[in-house]
């Protein structure tokens, strides 16, 4: 039996994560091994400034790497099934658009269909959470239906 398209899309976005989470790491440990490379000249203002810029660069990075971290960690916890009322997990399609609330990734496709992976934090997806099939959402001034919930 093949693959729901619930489970597509969390594939999709383990896979965008797992790869975002790989590059984080790889920049962190060569902004380390730059680090501990430069070597103190006689300018220690400059040896000084060096470090400094690239101790910032890898705060920056390893706080990316926290939030895929905790996207994944957030992927993981999605339940299978998550019933008729919109919650975390949710397929959502409507009249503009096809969602899953999950984790923000962007586009996904599954079988011709684009879908929207988005956050439950996302504002789109906080105007959706506890609505059914039938109900209406404004979004941006843009009244949508929701058609079906999965």
């Amino acid at each position: 039996m093949g693959k729901t398209i619930k489970e597509n899309l969390t594939d999709q976005c383990r896979a965008q994560l797992q790869a975002r989470i790989a590059t984080l790491q790889r920049s962190v440990e060569t902004i380390q091994a730059a680090r501990n490379n430069e070597t103190k000249s006689s300018a220690g203002d400059k040896y000084e400034t060096g470090r400094a810029m690239m101790q910032m660069e890898e705060d920056k990075v390893m706080a990316q790497l926290d939030q895929a971290q905790f996207q994944l960690q957030q992927l993981r916890q999605i339940p299978a099934y998550s019933g008729t009322t919109i919650s975390s997990g949710s397929l959502v399609r409507t009249q503009k658009g096809c969602y899953f609330l999950s984790v923000s990734m962007g586009k996904a496709m599954v079988d011709g269909t684009v879908f929207y992976c988005i956050s439950t934090q996302a504002p789109l997806a906080q105007q959706m959470l506890g609505k059914s099939k039938g109900d209406k959402i404004v979004f941006n001034g843009q009244e949508d239906e929701i058609l079906d919930v999965t």
